[in-house]
Parts: C-alpha cells; sequence; structure tokens
C-alpha cells in the first residue's frame, strides 16, 4: 500500500506542518549498494553494504556530526551466525589484501573500526578495484564500493563541506570554519498521564455522539482508505475489515480516541485524535495526530511499520504528549532491506530530547 511505502515523506510532512519550530532539512538518498540519513540535528549516518548480487552479508556504518574538523566513527557488522564453540572469534580487516588489523567487539554484535582504518577504508572505496574484506575463522566478507561516492558526497553537501579539506568527495583547499553547524535537537517537555491507562471500545454511533464530524475527518483528515463508515452498523454486524474505536483516558482534561486506519501487507495503521474531556467539545479542538500509529502507551503513540515480510527493515516513529498536544519526538529507518532480521542499523531522520515535567 502507499503508505507505509512512503512512510518517511509522511512523517517529514507531519513536522514541517504542525510543528514548524522544528522543521529542519532532512536528507535521505540510496544508491545502489549504499545509503546516507542525516538527521534534523544534521549527524549523517552512511551504510554500505556487500555487493547486492553477492553472496556475503557484511554491512558498516560510518557515522558523522555537523560542525568543523569533525572525524567519523564506524562499525560494522555481518548477518551470520557465528558457532559458540569456535575457538578463534578474531574479526579483522584486509584491504587489498593487506592486513589492517582487529576490530573491537562492541554491543549489538557490531565491531568498532579505528580511526586509522576508518581512514584507510574510506580511501579504498573512492577509488576503482580496490578490495575491502573482514574476515573470521575463515569465513570472509567483501564490502561494495557501488554507490559509495555518490553517497559520501551527498553527506558533504548536506553537511555544507564541499571543497573544504575535510569533504571525503570533491575535497578543496577552504577550511572547515563556515561548514554547516549542528542543529540542537528540540526539547520536548512530556507531560503527566493518566497512569491507569483506562480505555474502553467504543461503536461508530458512540464515536460520532462525541465527536459529530467523525466521518468526515476519518476519510478526508486521515486518509483511512481501507474502511467504509458509510453504513452505521453495530459492532456485531461488522465485517473483519470494518474499524474498531476506542477511547483512552489521557489525562484530566483530555482524552485519545483510536481508530483502524488502513490496512496493508504485513501492516496496520491507526488513526489518532486528542479530544477534551467536556460534554461537547467543538469540531476544532479535536486534534488529528496521526494515521500511522501502531499503540499508544505511557503518553506516547508509536509507530512500527514493516517494509516488508522478512522483516529486515523497519520505520520506526514516535510522538510524545506535552499536556496540550503530541509533538513528533523520534523517527528512524533501519536500512536497506538487505536481509539482516530485524534491520540493519538504527538511522535516525529525527530526534529531540525529552524532558518530564
Amino acid at each position: 500500500m502507499r503508505f507505509y511505502s512512503c512512510l518517511l515523506l509522511l512523517l517529514f510532512i507531519t513536522v514541517t506542518t504542525q510543528n514548524n519550530v522544528y522543521a529542519a532539512k532532512v536528507t535521505e538518498f540510496n544508491y545502489k549498494d549504499w545509503q546516507v540519513v542525516c538527521d534534523n540535528t544534521l549527524t549523517c549516518r552512511a551504510v554500505g553494504y556487500s555487493s547486492e548480487n553477492g553472496d556475503s552479508d557484511v554491512s558498516i556504518l560510518l557515522i558523522r556530526k555537523a560542525g568543523a574538523n569533525q572525524l567519523f566513527t564506524a562499525y560494522v557488522k555481518t548477518n551470520d551466525q557465528q558457532d559458540e564453540q569456535q575457538e578463534d572469534d578474531t574479526f579483522a580487516l584486509s584491504i587489498n589484501h593487506q592486513f589492517l588489523g582487529k576490530l573491537k567487539n562492541k554491543k549489538d554484535e557490531a565491531y568498532r573500526l579505528s580511526q586509522h582504518q576508518i581512514s584507510q577504508i574510506i580511501q579504498a572505496l573512492k577509488g576503482k578495484n580496490n578490495t575491502v574484506i573482514f574476515h573470521q575463522n575463515g569465513k570472509k566478507w567483501m564490502l561494495s564500493n557501488s554507490g559509495f561516492n555518490a553517497v559520501m558526497l551527498k553527506m558533504d553537501e548536506a553537511q555544507g563541506r564541499i571543497g573544504t579539506v575535510g569533504a571525503v568527495v570533491k575535497q578543496g583547499n577552504k577550511n572547515e570554519s563556515h561548514v554547516y553547524a549542528p542543529v540542537p535537537a528540540p526539547v520536548i517537555k512530556k507531560a503527566s498521564v493518566s497512569t491507569s491507562e483506562q480505555s474502553k471500545k467504543l461503536t461508530l454511533v458512540e464515536v460520532i455522539k462525541i465527536f459529530p464530524r467523525f466521518k468526515e475527518r476519518f476519510d478526508k483528515e486521515a486518509d483511512c482508505d481501507s474502511f467504509d463508515l458509510s453504513n452505521d452498523a453495530e459492532d456485531s454486524s461488522m465485517t473483519a475489515f470494518q474499524p474498531l474505536f476506542q477511547l483512552i483516558k489521557l489525562d484530566k482534561r483530555h482524552n485519545l480516541l483510536e481508530a483502524s486506519c488502513w490496512v496493508a501487507a504485513y501492516n496496520d495503521g491507526r488513526a489518532f485524535w486528542v479530544i477534551p474531556t467536556t460534554v461537547k467539545p467543538h469540531d476544532n479542538q479535536i486534534k488529528f495526530v496521526t494515521n500511522s500509529g501502531s499503540y499508544y502507551s505511557k503518553g506516547e503513540i508509536v509507530a512500527s511499520l514493516k517494509e516488508r515480510g522478512l522483516g529486515d527493515c523497519w520505520n520506526r516513529a514516535s510522538w510524545t504528549w506535552d499536556g496540550q498536544q503530541f509533538l513528533l519526538s523520534s523517527e528512524k529507518i533501519t536500512g536497506i532491506c538487505r536481509g539482516f532480521i530485524g534491520g540493519t542499523w538504527n538511522l535516525p531522520t529525527f530526534v529531540s530530547t525529552i524532558q518530564t515535567r
């Protein structure tokens, strides 16, 4: 379905239309075996893989913050289950058959590279016919350079480094005094919510009693095109593809209406509206949040959508309650779908700082 395949665009629209104070340029670019994602603070993360046509599964993550004189940090992982009985678990790097040392094990099965290793890998990937190989227990994984220069050029552009001594591609003589400074992450003051998380199921008739224009806004505002509300039948006669409605106690002055919105392969989405607890709230007081939610919990609406059936790449986002509205507080993807079950890396496109009131 068009919705979840375009999740990043829709989430970015949410940022720019509802929370202009948080609006920032977000970069996401894929080319061949490489991808770059820059978040709203201008921290960029480039990810490379083995050749899509190859038989090895390896991925490297290169992270660079915005600002002058920023070095890369880098991690690498493979999609290989190591035999716990192996005596030698040394994970090492070779470039053009020259040994460049061991890598340190880091959390989440990722290995961290040294600054020297990072520098040598970048120089090798920029050129042609160089081999970057990771090896362990007789196994080898070759990193592809296909798309590397295009992706790193996009990173340099996003951080204002083109023509400077610190650029990866299109280096120049300019120092980095005028590269883009990091953008502070927005601060969200999370408000207290009802600890009991009371909720009750509603019929469509009950929803309309507290939200008279619900049908119109369900269709036009939330774009919930998987469900037809033209039939006012009660729950007992609804089909499996009729929406379910739930009213959640948010705090003393607000409730949260959750409604089934759309259904697609491997995913479904729920629409959320904040409704004042007054007897008959005005329509303009009822605020739409998102149509991509998966669930609500403890002052946060979470979206978690699978990109394809194997579950090896995901789009995730969250919105946090500040006492008046839900603000987008995070969004991230897990990288190109290349068979890493659960996703390869966490690649934020939007980050924030949450403070509890």
